[in-house]
C-alpha cells in the first residue's frame, strides 16, 4: 500500500469531499475512482475507508454522502425538559443527533460538547445523551416544559428556532424497507438515509425524531436504533467481544471471559459507590458460584487484556475489586487460570502500595505455571530496582522475546563487569586494596549505581506501566504527533522533555518513590527524594570537555557541570532538568532551544507557580528541530 505524507492525505481528503459533494452518495469504489489522480483505486480506498471528517456520513446502504449537502437548510425539533431549560442544554439523542457534526466549530455560537463537559459548565444534571447541545445561556428562559424548539443548518452552522410542527409524515414503511426483523443500525445514518430517499423531509418543522420512532414501533439506545423489543445490551456485548478479541488477539472464549471479568469488576465498583460493602464477601459469593467461568483467563493475553480494560486507570476502589477478585480466583478456580490470578492480584496489590505482597503474588504466578510471561516481567523489574542485573537478564530470558523488552536494553548499562585478567585473590582493578573476590566479582562498578543513571532509568520504565501510559503519551503526542501508541513509547523512551514532564510535573516520579522505595536500595531512595523538588530549567552552554559540560543556569544564574554524555557547544541553549546524585549531577529530557524566543517562552512557563505540563512541553517543542538525552 502506498503511504502518503500528511499534505498527500490533506489534499485527498479535501478532495473526496469535493467529489462526494458533487457526485452525490458513493460506495467506496465508486469513490475512488473518482480520485485516481492520487494514486490506485485499491490505495486510495485504504485511505477514504479511515477517513475522518466532521461532514462524511456513512449510510445503511454501505455508502457516504457529503452532509453539508444534505442537511443544508433543514431543521430538527425537540421537546424540553425543565433540566434543558434550567440549563440551556439540549439533550442531543435522538431528536438532533442527524446533525451533531455542524456544532464541533470553535466559531459556532451553539456547541455540541461531551455531557460531562456540560455538567461541569453548567452546574446541571448529568444528562442522558453522550453528547448534548450547549446554547447562549438564557436562550430557553421563556421557554416552558413540553415547548417544541428547533436546530436548523444555516450557511454550515447551527441556529436555533422556536417551532410549530407543520407537517406529520409516516415515516414507518420507509423505516420498515431499511431494517431487517433483528437489525440495528445507527441512528444517524438512518435519517441520513430517509432525507436521500425523500429530500422534502425537514424542510419545515415536523414532530421529533424520538415521537416518531416511537410511534412507528422503533426504539433507540446509545444512538443505536431498531424495532421495538431488540436486545441493545445482548448487541453490546456481542459487539465489545469482538472488538476486544480483535484489539488483543484473543479467541472467541478468551475475549468472552475477559470481559465478563471487567464486567462483573464494573458491577462491583457501582455497588460499592452506592453502599458500602464487604468487598471480599462479594468476591466470594460471585467467584465460588461459577469458579470455572474464567478459565479463558489462563492464556497471558487474556490477563493482560482484563487489567488494560478494566484496571488501566488507579483507583483504590477498582484495585481492591481486582485483588478480592483475583484472590478468590485464585483460590478456588481451576488450576490452569491460578497464575493469571495471582499476576492480576499482584497488580492490584501493588498499585495499592503493597509491593512485597504484590512479589509474593508473581513468585506464586510461577510455582502455578513456571514461564508465565507477565510475572517473569514484573520480578525481572523488582530485580532491577533492586539493583540486581544479573537476576533481572536471567528472569527476561525465561520470556519469549525477553530480549526485546526495552529493560533488557537498559540493563546492559548495568551488569557486572568481567575481568578474567584477574584471579579471584589478586587485588581488584578498583584500587580498593581489596580482593577482587570480596569487591567486585560479580558486582556492577558501585560508580555506575551512585551517577543517578540508573535510578533514572528505573523511574522511566516505572512510568510505561499501563496505567501512567495515557499521561505519557499523551504529553509526548505533543512532540510527536501522528504516532501510534506503540511507535510513541518508542520514541519517547528515555528522549526528549516528554517522558521526564511527565515523571515529574504529571507526578509519576513520585508514585514511583512511593511503590518503589521497600526495592529501590537506601542510597537511591535517599536520592530520589532529594529529585522530587527539582524543577526543569533553560541553561545555557558554557564549557564543554572531556571531563563533562558546564552550564548556566538562566533562571538562577548559577552554574553546574554535569558528566557522560551531554552533547552540545559553548553558546547552545537547553531546556533540562539537572538531578544531582553523589557521583555527581547529569542532565536529562534534555532538549534544544531553536531561539533565543523560545528559551524566553520557556522560562516563562518554567517561572509559574502552577506550572501547566502541557504548556511546558508545547512551549519546548516550538521550533525545536533535535532532542538528546543524559544516557
Amino acid at each position: 500500500m502506498t503511504d502518503f505524507d500528511d499534505d498527500a492525505a490533506g489534499s485527498i481528503a479535501s478532495a473526496a469531499l469535493a467529489v462526494l459533494r458533487e457526485q452525490g452518495p458513493l460506495s467506496l469504489d465508486e469513490w475512488a475512482t473518482h480520485l485516481e489522480e492520487y494514486g490506485t483505486a485499491t490505495d486510495l480506498a485504504d485511505v477514504l475507508e479511515f477517513l475522518s471528517e466532521p461532514m462524511l456520513g456513512y449510510l445503511p446502504n454501505g455508502k457516504y454522502v457529503a452532509l453539508d449537502m444534505v442537511l443544508e437548510g433543514l431543521v430538527f425539533a425537540h421537546r424540553l425538559s425543565e433540566l434543558e431549560i434550567a440549563s440551556d442544554v439540549l439533550d442531543a439523542s435522538p431528536d438532533l443527533e442527524p446533525i451533531l457534526a455542524f456544532g464541533d466549530g470553535e466559531d459556532g455560537v451553539i456547541r455540541v460538547v461531551a455531557a460531562e463537559e456540560a455538567v461541569l459548565e453548567r452546574g446541571a444534571a448529568p444528562f442522558l445523551s453522550r453528547r448534548v447541545v450547549v446554547l447562549p445561556v438564557g436562550t430557553l428562559g421563556e421557554c416552558a416544559d413540553g415547548d417544541l424548539v428547533g436546530l436548523a443548518v444555516e450557511d454550515g452552522r447551527l441556529a436555533f428556532r422556536l417551532v410549530e410542527i407543520e407537517d406529520e409524515p409516516d415515516l414507518a414503511p420507509a423505516l420498515d424497507e431499511l431494517f431487517e426483523d433483528d437489525g440495528v443500525e445507527a441512528l444517524d445514518s438512518v435519517c441520513w438515509q430517509l432525507l436521500l430517499e425523500d429530500p422534502s423531509l425537514f424542510t419545515v418543522p415536523i414532530a421529533p425524531l424520538g415521537e416518531f420512532f416511537e410511534a412507528a414501533g422503533y426504539e433507540h439506545e446509545r444512538e443505536l436504533l431498531a424495532r421495538r423489543g431488540f436486545d441493545f445490551d445482548a448487541y453490546d456485548l456481542q459487539i465489545r467481544t469482538a472488538l476486544v478479541a480483535s484489539t488483543y488477539d484473543l479467541t472467541h472464549d478468551e475475549a468472552v471471559s475477559a470481559v465478563a471479568f471487567v464486567d462483573l469488576a464494573d458491577r462491583g465498583y457501582t455497588d460499592a459507590v452506592i453502599a458500602d460493602f464487604d468487598i471480599a464477601d462479594w468476591a466470594h459469593r460471585h467467584v465460588s458460584a461459577a469458579p470455572d467461568s474464567f478459565v479463558s483467563l489462563a492464556d497471558p493475553g487474556a490477563a493482560v487484556a482484563v487489567f488494560d480494560l478494566g484496571f488501566r486507570n488507579q483507583d483504590r476502589v477498582t484495585d481492591a475489586i481486582l485483588e478480592a477478585l483475583a484472590a478468590e480466583l485464585a483460590e478456588r478456580g481451576p488450576r490452569s487460570v491460578r497464575a493469571a490470578a495471582h499476576w492480576l492480584a499482584g497488580k492490584a496489590v501493588d498499585r495499592l502500595g503493597r509491593v512485597l505482597d504484590a512479589e509474593a503474588h508473581y513468585e506464586k504466578a510461577l510455582l502455578a505455571e513456571s514461564g508465565w510471561g507477565p510475572a517473569l516481567f514484573e520480578l525481572a523489574q523488582f530485580a532491577s530496582d533492586r539493583g540486581d542485573a544479573i537476576r533481572a537478564l536471567s528472569l527476561l530470558g525465561r520470556i519469549d522475546g525477553g530480549s526485546e523488552e526495552n529493560l533488557y536494553a537498559v540493563l546492559q548499562d548495568f551488569v557486572p563487569a568481567d575481568h578474567p585478567e584477574l584471579g579471584r585473590n589478586d587485588k581488584c582493578w578498583c584500587g580498593s586494596g581489596r580482593k577482587y573476590k570480596v569487591c567486585h566479582l560479580g558486582k556492577a562498578d558501585e560508580s555506575v549505581k551512585a551517577d543517578g543513571r540508573w535510578l533514572y532509568k528505573k523511574a522511566c520504565l516505572f512510568a510505561f506501566a499501563s496505567e501512567f501510559v495515557d499521561t505519557v503519551t499523551g504529553l509526548d503526542d505533543l512532540e510527536n504527533e501522528n504516532l501510534s501508541e506503540d511507535e510513541l513509547l518508542a520514541a519517547t523512551m528515555f528522549d526528549g522533555s516528554a517522558l521526564d514532564v511527565a515523571l515529574f510535573e504529571g507526578g509519576i516520579f513520585a508514585d514511583f518513590l512511593a511503590r518503589r522505595s521497600e526495592l529501590l536500595p537506601e542510597a537511591e531512595v535517599v536520592t530520589a527524594a532529594q529529585w522530587l523538588g527539582i524543577r526543569r530549567s533553560v541553561y545555557e552552554v558554557v564549557e564543554s570537555s572531556d571531563t563533562g559540560v558546564v552550564l548556566l543556569d538562566r533562571g538562577s544564574k548559577e552554574t553546574v557541570t554535569v558528566a557522560h554524555s551531554l552533547e552540545g557547544k559553548p553558546g547552545d541553549v537547553i531546556s533540562a532538568r539537572v538531578l544531582h546524585a553523589p557521583a555527581g549531577a547529569l542532565a536529562v529530557g534534555v532538549i534544544v532551544m531553536a531561539s533565543e524566543s523560545q528559551a524566553a517562552r520557556v522560562l516563562e512557563v518554567l517561572a509559574s507557580d502552577d506550572l501547566d505540563a502541557e504548556e511546558l512541553v508545547r512551549e519546548s517543542r516550538g521550533g525545536a528541530d533535535h532532542s538528546t538525552d543524559d544516557r
